[in-house]
């Protein structure tokens, strides 16, 4: 049985190649995974693949994965953050374009949505990714690690390799960039949060 408050029985339950407490772990991080890939890569198919390959590295190293002060979520952000550089490298500078919008629209499991709150929902998300594309990198980062992945200021600070004090200025001038951004394009800041 896995004792889901206890991180370091559901680690070495894991390492040990339980699938249940492996599973436990993909369910528990997923989600967050994905959503700093989406806001990162700015497109669903990449982000899934890229999601996929974060947990298929996981899978690899989990057996030799020793707890060294780094949180297991730091380290699994550190994997998406080096995929999803390795992604614009070999991407470049080419812009993913989705061909059918409506598909990925059904992808997302929202059925119970109506048609209207979909198009606000997607509309947001564009507004959103576009905002922090104007960002650097390193904001950029902080940004949707702290905000999108809600991870905490020391595990973003361990997962990019900087001081705390360094992910807090960051994510100050990131969102005063942001900020500003989407009072030039007009955009109510408060609607994309």
């Amino acid at each position: 049985m896995i004792c889901m408050t206890e991180p370091s029985l559901l680690m070495r339950q894991a390492r040990a190649g339980d699938r249940m407490a492996i599973g436990e772990l993909y369910n528990r991080h997923w989600p967050a995974v994905f959503r700093y890939l989406y806001y990162r890569v700015g497109d669903r198919q990449a982000a899934e693949d890229l999601t996929a390959e974060v947990f298929a590295r996981m899978l690899e190293a989990l057996p030799r994965y020793r707890p060294t002060g780094v949180p297991f979520k730091a380290w699994l952000f550190q994997i998406a953050r080096n995929l999803a550089v390795d992604h614009f490298r070999k991407v470049g500078k080419r812009v993913a374009v989705s061909l059918d919008p409506e598909m990925e629209n059904q992808m997302v499991n929202h059925l119970e949505e109506s048609p209207h709150a979909r198009v606000e929902r997607n509309l947001t998300n564009e507004r959103l990714q576009s905002a922090l594309a104007t960002l650097n990198p390193d904001q950029r980062d902080v940004v949707i690690m702290r905000i999108i992945g809600e991870m905490p200021i020391r595990e973003v600070a361990q997962a990019l390799g900087k001081s705390e004090d360094a992910v807090k200025a960051l994510q100050r001038r990131g969102l005063l960039a942001l900020r500003s951004t989407l009072a030039d394009w007009k955009v109510d800041y408060d609607e994309l949060i």
